[in-house]
């Protein structure tokens, strides 16, 4: 069978094999002929660069290597060579191949040939090629394979690091780098060698490209939160030592076509907002000499500066994650991210359930919920919204704010606050769109909801407060028995 032409029968002759030597090899049951001969018919498979044939070809080295006599063969023969090489002539990455590398290596003698010669070298010189599939594979190799410590010795002085971090100024790279990153922070060298490269600059620009919308085999935004989870990598965004610039407006992803990359990207933009229909928020202008300079810098302009709900929705998914870290929260604090995020209320293509996270998340913040509000003008004109929607929008948020007194405080304050709590329908007049009846139902409903909320709350407040939470005997101490009283 395995000298038939035919992709399908060889493949079938080939887990037969791998069926029969997964049940294991005696010890001497082989001739060094018969071995050799095993040895050069994978090698030939692997050669064949066929779809189905070379990963099958594959998994059968893989388990006939478990026998010491097998793999020394292997060994002997160049093998590692022969799976090396699948990298430079299958330019639509390896079909399979790459990962009998990663199970190999798992065999002492395997690592001891790995960190010879050039297979290494190889392998950082694949991860940096314009094929994105073959440099991905390469990239994912070389993150796998540094779990090992001679190995990830090898890889950082032949410039594998390097070459992964150069990686995440690429965007098409960009994500696959990002998880490899991940991987190598896990190991004290690795780190130390990561954190003396432009890391930080190409995360930042990684984010403001909104890289982390994509997937490589997991979510992008699940790589970003491994990356804010690792201290070194968030302090360095929160304060970047290699900070972005902004000075021929294309900074993100340079390169010779950078320029023409983004006015197409902008053309792109603009061409959507014409087409855009729903309601859209009209921002106060900032001042663009405010250059960001960090990853709140940069999420604040991209809620600022687009009225693409797109760009909001992916500012405020990354700020979701981020939100999740106190150091992070204290960097928010007096960066002006609060206003715009409270803007964001009114554009009613802003996922609104992520929005009322991120806010929850920051109110935490003492300092943070001081400045949700000084923003008090932004909720007032929600709550005194002629849309049902945005009446809707308001009332979720607030109800996700509830618990902090002070913000329950500032609202029921309001005049438009009191306005809707003697009548939920105070500034939604249903006879305008009788259409949307159910709609104005819903948003009455929820008005009186989260006022129910609100004074239940206070409730609450007074019924656990001492009896003597407002008098203050400290102040007159000579009347201290009419206090007990």
């Amino acid at each position: 069978m395995l000298r038939d032409k035919s992709a399908t029968v060889v493949v079938a002759a080939l887990k037969i094999l791998v069926a029969v030597t997964s049940k294991g090899i005696p010890k001497d049951a082989l001739s060094d002929t018969r071995r050799i001969e095993i040895v050069r018919m994978l090698k030939r498979f692997i050669k064949r660069r066929d779809f189905h044939v070379t990963p099958a070809a594959v998994a059968a080295l893989c388990e006939i290597c478990r026998n010491d006599q097998l793999r020394a063969e292997a060994i002997r023969s160049n093998i590692l060579v022969t799976l090396i090489d699948l990298f430079e002539f299958d330019k639509q990455g390896l079909s399979g191949g790459p990962r009998g590398l990663m199970t190999l290596a798992e065999f002492e003698d395997v690592r001891t040939e790995l960190a010879r010669g050039s297979h290494i070298g190889k392998l950082v010189a694949f991860s940096r090629d314009k094929v994105v599939e073959k440099s991905n594979e390469a990239t994912e190799e070389l993150a796998q394979l540094s779990k090992h410590d001679e190995l990830r010795k090898r890889i950082i002085d032949r410039g594998g690091l390097d070459s992964i971090v150069d990686n995440l100024a690429k965007p098409d790279h960009a994500l696959f780098a990002a998880n490899a990153l991940v991987t190598l922070m896990q190991y004290d060298d690795a780190k130390e060698r990561i954190l003396n490269t432009k890391v930080d600059l190409y995360l930042l620009q990684m984010i403001e490209g909104r890289i982390f919308d994509g997937t490589v085999g997991r979510e992008g935004i699940d790589i970003l939160a491994e990356i804010f989870k690792n201290d070194a990598l968030r302090s360095m965004m929160l304060k970047p030592k290699n900070p972005p610039s902004f000075d021929n407006g294309s900074w993100n992803f340079g390169g010779k076509d950078a320029r023409r990359r983004l006015l197409k990207s902008l053309n792109a933009a603009n061409d959507v907002w014409k087409k855009t229909t729903h309601r859209l928020v009209e921002k106060p202008a900032t001042d663009d000499s405010d250059k960001p300079t960090n990853v709140f810098g940069i999420l604040r302009k991209m809620i600022e500066t687009t009225r693409l709900d797109s760009v909001q929705n992916s500012a405020i998914n990354y700020l979701r994650i981020i939100a999740d870290h106190e150091d992070a929260r204290q960097a928010m604090v007096g960066v002006g991210i609060i206003e715009p995020l409270l803007w964001c209320l009114k554009a009613t293509g802003v996922n609104i359930l992520a929005l009322n996270d991120v806010l929850a998340k920051i109110a935490r913040h003492e300092l943070l919920r001081g400045e949700i509000i000084k923003n008090d003008k932004i909720l007032a004109e929600m709550l005194s919204s002629h849309y049902p929607v945005e009446a809707l929008r308001m009332t979720a948020t607030l109800e996700s704010l509830s618990s902090h007194r002070e913000i329950r405080e500032e609202v029921q304050k309001m005049d438009e606050y009191q306005n809707l709590k003697k009548d939920a329908l105070h500034y939604l007049d249903p006879h305008h769109h009788p259409h949307e009846h159910d709609l104005y139902t819903s948003a009455s409903q929820a008005i009186k909801s989260v006022i129910g909320a609100f004074d239940t709350y206070d409730r609450t407040t007074h019924q656990n407060e001492p009896l003597y939470s407002y008098l203050d005997p400290y102040d007159h101490p000579d009347e201290i028995d009419r206090y007990m009283i």
